[in-house]
């Protein structure tokens, strides 16, 4: 074999042996490039992941805000129902009602336990999904109970304006032929038909005014009266006791006499004489002869004849 044979088959193996020390070398390569390749893409995916957690963190906070402000909207309204007017028609007296019932419901649902406040601050979306669910459950719960208790105030109010009513009616009823000026009456009417509360207030007032009116008008009336008769009364006593009888002499051709002139009608008694006019009494005679002399009734002595 020549020197020139045996030099190829030596060549042929050192290219072999770099040929592989190549191949291994870019193989090398060709790993670390894949290795950053699938790091870069891990970071990526990882950046795009918490882009995305957190763009729905941010939605759901947002949802769980909004939640809270239909929350306070709802909650407001309501407090102030409750210690508005429900808390003033729960003072309303028993008596001023129809139906006592209606008070006692009011009251009932005034002291209803609220919802436990819920707060959006989480450190997971779920977290705060789940709160913005049980802020929204508050809500409905606030604006169902204001709804509720706005019906029981209002039946408390018409169980006010029916007794109103029916007051007036009684009133009205009451004061036929008994009040100074009967339009009062007509517009006390005219309101109870219309129920209206504050009409009816003002009428009320003017028919139990013309009512008093009316009453003062017959107590002086009847004072008038009774003064009138116990003048009249004493106006009779008065020229009764004024009345006193009197009397007199008088002469006559058949001796004494007395005539009452205190009396309207003419009596006489005489014994052996006559009178004339009035009522008189004629003493005996003596020798057909009166005594002209004049004397009253007891000092005059009666002589007896034998």
């Amino acid at each position: 074999m020549s020197a020139g044979q045996q030099a190829v088959p030596a060549n042929n193996a050192n290219n072999a042996s770099n040929e592989g020390a190549q191949k291994k070398h870019m193989s090398k390569a060709a790993v670390a490039i894949i290795a950053v390749a699938v790091i870069a893409l891990l970071a990526a995916g990882g950046i795009v992941w918490k882009t995305h957690t957190d763009r729905l963190m941010a939605e759901a906070k947002a949802d769980c805000a909004a939640a809270s402000e239909r929350l306070h909207v709802a909650t407001t309204a309501y407090n102030a129902l409750l210690n508005g007017k429900a808390a003033s028609m729960a003072k309303t007296d028993v008596k001023s009602v129809k139906d006592a019932k209606t008070l006692d419901v009011l009251s009932k649902a005034m002291k209803a336990s609220t919802p436990k406040t819920v707060s959006c601050k989480a450190d997971s979306r779920d977290a705060v999904v789940t709160a913005t669910k049980a802020i929204t459950a508050n809500t409905a719960w606030y604006w169902t109970h204001g709804k509720s208790l706005n019906r029981l105030v209002n039946a408390v109010e018409t169980s006010k304006l029916d007794k109103t009513v029916d007051d007036a009616n009684a009133l009205y009823k009451q004061t036929d032929g008994k009040v100074a000026d009967d339009k009062t009456r007509a517009s006390l009417l005219d309101a109870i038909k219309k129920r209206d509360a504050d009409a009816i207030a003002k009428a009320v007032k003017e028919v139990n005014e013309s009512k008093t009116a009316k009453e003062k008008a017959d107590a002086e009336a009847k004072a008038r009266s009774e003064q009138e008769a116990a003048a009249a009364a004493a106006q009779s006593q008065r020229q009764a006791q004024s009345y006193t009888p009197s009397y007199t002499n008088a002469g006559t051709s058949s001796g004494r006499s007395y005539t009452n002139a205190g009396s309207a009608g003419a009596s006489s008694d005489s014994t052996g004489g006559s009178s004339s006019g009035g009522s008189g009494w004629s003493g005996p005679t003596s020798g057909g002869h009166g005594d002209p002399g004049a004397c009253s009734l007891e000092d005059c002595s009666i002589p007896i004849q034998h």
